[in-house]
């Protein structure tokens, strides 16, 4: 064999065993990167059960603490409330006793009158008598409201029973949304979108509650926009349905997409909410075997996604 010929084969020795050299590395960078990804994802994936957990924790928590305290403050409320309403049967007598004694004061002698004028003007019954209905309103409305957070916290904890059974949900939408008519009539643009979907043994006066809550949240949201939407859309799919309301306001950020489904977390103006409806809402949709997912930027609207199985629950309340 010429010595050409011997570094030629030598040559494509070294070439075939570096194509091989290089294919190997490439395969096993290739499965690593594939293997790192993999791994990625599961991280994440982890992150985000660990996350849902620790929600599911906290709100179980919340809820065992919202029925103590629901409990604890309604008894004290009750009384509370007949005391006023008691109050407000003397207010009204003691107005026809000073209506009254204002009729028959022509009636009495000039000292009797000088005595009864003095007596009004010391006391600053003028005042009082402008000034006693405003705070007797006030005092109802506060204890109405603090009516409605002791419901809330109840609601919440899930400490009343309630009753399933086979239910249609787009009837259920329907309700909400005749319910919530005078509110959204002429300030809102609504585009529906509901495909068939099997009915759900559920609670619907509970579901009708979440459909609700997010209604009215998407019509706050999009209070600020020009031409205001909400979107309702039904769906089904791998033996699970679907209901999506989305909006076209003003979004979330990451923070707040954090605490929506925390207790009395709210972004709303001091005094127009509790913060409680999206967590009641989360707690039972939970309850129900679904979820809720929402995805939401700032200025770019907000969609919640609610999913419920098709097949009956176990974990349910009876």
């Amino acid at each position: 064999m010429s010595e050409s010929n011997a570094f030629e084969q030598a040559y494509k020795r070294e070439r075939k065993a570096r194509l091989k050299a290089e294919k190997l590395l490439e395969d096993k960078s290739r499965e690593l990167y594939l293997q790192n990804c993999r791994l990625q994802e599961s991280y994440e994936k982890l992150q985000k059960q660990q996350a849902h957990m620790l929600t599911q924790d906290k709100l179980a928590t919340l809820g065992t603490l919202s029925a103590g305290i629901a409990h604890e403050v309604n008894n004290p409320l009750a009384f509370v409330k007949s005391n006023f309403e008691s109050l407000q049967q003397y207010h009204q007598s003691y107005e026809a006793i000073l209506d009254l004694i204002k009729e028959l004061k022509p009636n009495f002698s000039e000292d009797i009158q000088n005595r009864i004028d003095k007596a009004l003007l010391d006391q600053d019954i003028v005042f009082i008598q402008e000034d006693l209905p405003e705070l007797m309103s006030d005092t109802a409305e506060g204890l109405s409201r603090v009516k409605d957070i002791i419901q809330n916290l109840r609601n919440f904890s899930r400490t009343q029973p309630n009753d399933h059974c086979d239910s249609n949900l787009i009837d259920g939408l329907k309700s909400t949304l005749k319910l919530l008519n005078n509110e959204l009539k002429n300030s809102v643009s609504l585009e529906l979108n509901l495909q068939p979907i099997p009915t759900l043994n559920c609670n619907l006066n509970e579901i009708n509650q979440v459909f609700l809550n997010l209604i009215l949240n998407a019509k706050h949201a999009t209070e600020s926009q020009s031409k205001p939407t909400i979107g309702i859309k039904t769906w089904q799919d791998s033996g699970q349905v679907y209901i999506s309301i989305n909006d076209n306001g003003s979004g979330m950020n990451e923070e707040t997409l954090n605490q929506i489904f925390v207790p009395f977390y709210t972004t709303k103006p001091v005094g127009t909410g509790t913060g409680m409806g999206l967590a009641i809402s989360y707690n039972i949709i939970q309850e129900h075997g679904g979820d809720i997912k929402v995805t939401s930027e700032p200025g770019s609207g907000s969609e919640f996604i609610i999913s419920l199985p098709c097949k009956k629950q176990d974990n349910h309340k009876k």
